[in-house]
């Protein structure tokens, strides 16, 4: 019975660590409480939907979906393989490329883009679209990754994005940037890597890369871990 629930707690605990370590999860919640502050009615476009993962959140909203629809599973294998079973569209309003969206200009209200800027070749013109696509004081919604792992093969293009970027490409295409919200830091980095390899690789990786995963894992994020490296960032930007 001891080793029983010894055994549920420290599952539980791997668990909470598992959890802790996934930025899915601040992403969940920055988006979930983005959603909720739009007025009932508006109009959105979901743009590089996939999967519309957000979709139930948006039912107080006029959600219209985009995705070029053509992913099915990656191509190359990486460790700790992301998509290995076939990716499963919903309904998709519009089908193209997310940089040349077939809609009138100043049509939506909120734009959604979330980690799909990694995936695509022309990100640039895609803000430039965005610009074109929202009306006046329209918000867009985004997160992408600053520094990631190939995943979704063919269609990844770039390992991340710097705040220097939306900075400088937003501000030239008429976005007044409301908030920049870094994910992660350096020490949070290198504790998901750690744990990354221990998971997938041998005993023996896991007993030696322990001591150095529970070093990074408790370092407490500092101005400069995150000016050093982070896992990617959410923004709020209003189109002007």
């Amino acid at each position: 019975m001891k080793f029983i629930k010894k055994y549920i707690k420290s599952t539980s605990l791997f668990l909470s660590i598992r959890k802790n370590l996934n930025n899915k999860n601040d992403r969940d919640s920055f988006i979930r409480a983005q959603l909720k502050k739009i007025q009932a009615g508006k109009l959105l476009l979901d743009a590089g939907c996939g999967n519309q993962p957000y979709r139930e959140f948006c039912s107080h909203l006029d959600y219209k979906a985009q995705d070029f629809g053509q992913y099915s599973t990656d191509f190359k294998k990486t460790i700790g393989n992301f998509f290995e079973e076939k990716y499963k569209y919903g309904h998709l309003d519009y089908v193209g490329d997310i940089w040349d969206i077939k809609e009138q200009s100043n049509t939506f209200d909120v734009i959604l883009c979330t980690e799909v800027f990694e995936h695509i070749p022309h990100p640039i013109e895609t803000i430039k679209e965005f610009g074109r696509l929202l009306k006046k004081d329209g918000k867009l919604i985004l997160t992408a990754p600053s520094n990631c792992f190939r995943h979704m093969d063919p269609y990844f293009f770039y390992s991340g994005f710097s705040d220097r970027w939306y900075e400088k490409f937003l501000v030239e295409n008429d976005f007044k940037i409301e908030s920049i919200i870094t994910v992660g830091d350096y020490y949070s980095f290198l504790s998901v890597e750690m744990f990354r390899t221990a998971i997938s690789h041998s005993i023996f990786a896991k007993l030696v890369l322990l001591p150095a995963f529970l070093y990074f894992y408790s370092k407490k994020k500092t101005a400069i871990s995150v000016n050093t490296l982070c896992m990617g960032y959410h923004i709020v930007a209003i189109k002007i």
